[in-house]
């Protein structure tokens, strides 16, 4: 399940090329596409192909880099009885993306309507009474930053097989301290260790 992996991915994608000049990040880019056919973000759901690039060009023998690029995101802890992960978000662009995504009436409709609850886009369109001209469009952004995951195949009366798709987390927690925005994605064991990134996660 990519939810976890493509959630960051825009954020990870950011502070790697920050750390790069110019030069190097165009030869890491040239090299993932020709040898992967990624782009830097891509990668981030398959991360070993990352790590062997940057292996080759920057001469890393560790992890140590991709750790501390994550904990500039976001800070990950269990849950005391182990089955869930909280996830803190310290990126503020990935906070503002969250914040815009669930201040869009439509988006927020459809997230609100796939949490827990696996949904063909066309079920979920119809039940919040969204157009398909609009819907599909913001179904499309919500996949693509992470936000709705694939779960599985569903078999519609014209027996065609259409995807099913769902929140890869289980809730999002917001609190408000001082000038401060603390926000908190809470995600069940399972979705948080079929993350490639999930291993790099903590220190």
């Amino acid at each position: 399940m990519p939810g976890v992996d493509r959630f960051l991915s825009k954020s990870l994608e950011i502070v790697i090329k920050k750390d790069l000049d110019d030069e190097t990040e165009y030869r890491i880019k040239r090299a993932m596409f020709e040898e992967y056919g990624l782009s830097i973000r891509q990668s981030v759901e398959d991360i070993e192909k990352l790590l062997h690039i940057r292996k080759d060009f920057l001469g890393e023998s560790n992890d140590l880099s991709l750790k501390k690029y994550l904990k500039k995101i976001c800070n990950v802890k269990k849950s005391k009885d182990g089955k869930l992960f909280e996830i803190t978000i310290l990126d503020e662009s990935l906070k503002k993306s969250i914040l815009e995504k669930l201040g869009d009436d439509e988006s927020r409709r459809i997230i609100l309507a796939t949490v827990g609850r696996e949904h063909t886009n066309s079920e979920v369109l119809e039940s919040e009474k969204i157009s398909t001209t609009s819907g599909y469009r913001k179904i499309n952004v919500l996949i693509r930053d992470g936000f709705l995951i694939r779960s599985k195949s569903k078999l519609i009366e014209t027996r065609r097989s259409v995807e099913q798709y769902i929140t890869f987390y289980d809730r999002i927690v917001f609190e408000m301290k001082k000038n401060h925005l603390i926000l908190t994605v809470i995600v069940n064991k399972k979705t948080m260790q079929s993350s490639s990134l999930f291993p790099f996660l903590f220190i």
